[in-house]
């Protein structure tokens, strides 16, 4: 059952290029927090003290780190973000012992089934490497080692993976520009890997993706045309978080009587197969 509480914050580390790591704790004092899953989020909101409450509407974030407090849950809650716009530039302000109202944990997480000794291979475009981060280190932890594939702009962007560079993640790159890694996206970057890995890949790899909903639809058509399962942490404006607004819908295949049905992706998802996603 998500919480919504104030929490402190703890720190805000800004990590180079815009890219923060803001760390939000409980007060002594104050119960756990609810455990969750790899590839859930929390609905934050970003008015400050001085900021009356403005914006109104919270921002939806993704839970970067695991619970640290056992099968309990967690005294502290992370967030990987970089500044886009408004409602960033002010969450970068936030200073230590400032209070911040969270809502957590939301959404279903990644759960994705695979073979006995298969991987993960992770695909993440720009800041959609907060959503695979921690289900890297829960493969860290298990002694499964993924392979993360990431695309961004430029290589000043790379400080978008350096958190999971840090702790050990392999992490092969593709740049728009070619400043670093490739020059080329990250789903050229998938293609490339699965031809070396033959007609076999998909029984040792299983795909989850993260990034810019162009980046997630050319990583399913890849993934689809290898024959190798995949499931994508989907992104969309929310007002609430909970499925009550009806705004973060995305059109999904249904049956033969209702062959498109819509599934919200504050509560259905943010993650789901992508083979069952209508683009």
């Amino acid at each position: 059952m998500p919480s919504d509480r104030p929490l402190r914050v703890e720190s805000n580390e800004e990590l180079g290029a815009g890219h923060f790591l803001l760390t939000l704790a409980c007060e002594p004092g104050q119960p756990l927090l609810p455990p969750w899953k790899a590839g859930q989020f929390a609905m934050i909101g970003l008015g400050l003290p001085d900021e009356a409450g403005d914006p109104l509407l919270r921002r939806p974030f993704s839970l970067f780190n695991l619970p640290d407090g056992g099968p309990d849950g967690s005294r502290r809650a992370s967030f990987f973000y970089k500044t886009l716009g408004r409602g960033t530039a002010l969450l970068a302000r936030a200073r230590p012992g400032d209070a911040i109202r969270c809502l957590a944990p939301l959404g279903n997480g990644f759960q994705p089934p695979r073979r006995p000794g298969g991987r993960l291979l992770l695909v993440a475009g720009g800041i959609g490497s907060a959503s695979l981060h921690p289900l890297a280190m829960q493969e860290m932890s298990e002694d499964r080692p993924p392979l993360m594939l990431y695309g961004c702009r430029t290589a000043s962007d790379l400080a978008g993976i350096r958190p999971s560079r840090e702790a050990g993640v392999e992490v092969r790159v593709a740049t728009d520009d070619g400043s670093a890694g490739r020059r080329g996206f990250a789903s050229e970057l998938l293609d490339g890997f699965l031809r070396e890995e033959g007609p076999t890949g998909g029984e040792r790899w299983t795909i989850c993706a993260c990034g810019p909903t162009a980046m997630m639809k050319a990583t399913h058509d890849v993934a689809a045309r290898h024959g190798v399962a995949c499931y994508l942490s989907l992104e969309s404006p929310m007002a609430c978080g909970f499925g009550v607004c009806v705004g973060c819908v995305v059109a999904v295949r249904g049956d033969e009587a209702t062959p498109v049905r819509y599934r919200r992706i504050c509560v259905e998802g943010p993650v789901v197969d992508a083979a069952t996603v209508i683009w």
